[in-house]
């Protein structure tokens, strides 16, 4: 699989979004968390985007760009180390352990979500919200709906 390839397209094609203040605290038990989203919020996205809601933040696609790269990412996801798993819908924290980085994996989901390669499966989806949802975001529950088997 190459993953050098695989990033620079998703650097193209989409931007990772916060939802809420850069930085906010919380309390997990007896511990102080806090959280800095240091990317830009999804208000302030360029209207040629398509956001994508993954629960725990925003993903932008610029659907025209996408397109241009659409065949590659195919051959590059065609390439995935596991395709058994990529076909039964795997999680964000499995594809981020396969590719280096969560972050990237939301961005892999929204991009082939844009590009109508799978669905994306969210809490919101089974009518989950709030603090709830993105517990159970946070656990792992945002997934692809499949990736569906092609002949190599």
């Amino acid at each position: 699989m190459n993953l050098d390839r695989l990033y620079e397209i998703l650097r193209l094609t989409t931007v990772q979004l916060r939802k809420g203040d850069v930085v906010t605290e919380t309390k997990a038990g007896p511990v102080n968390v806090i959280q800095i989203d240091a990317m830009p919020h999804e208000s302030e996205a360029l209207p040629s985007l398509e956001l994508v809601d993954m629960e725990l933040l925003t993903v932008g696609v610029d659907k025209a760009e996408a397109a241009k790269h659409k065949a590659e990412l195919i051959t590059i996801l065609d390439t995935y180390p596991n395709p058994a798993r990529l076909q039964g819908g795997p999680s964000y924290i499995e594809v981020g352990a396969e590719i280096g980085d969560q972050g990237a994996a939301f961005q892999l989901f929204a991009l082939g979500k844009v590009l109508d390669l799978w669905g994306i499966i969210t809490p919101k989806t089974l009518g989950f919200s709030g603090d709830e949802a993105k517990h159970m975001a946070g656990t792992g529950f945002v997934m692809i709906s499949g990736y569906p088997e092609r002949p190599r």
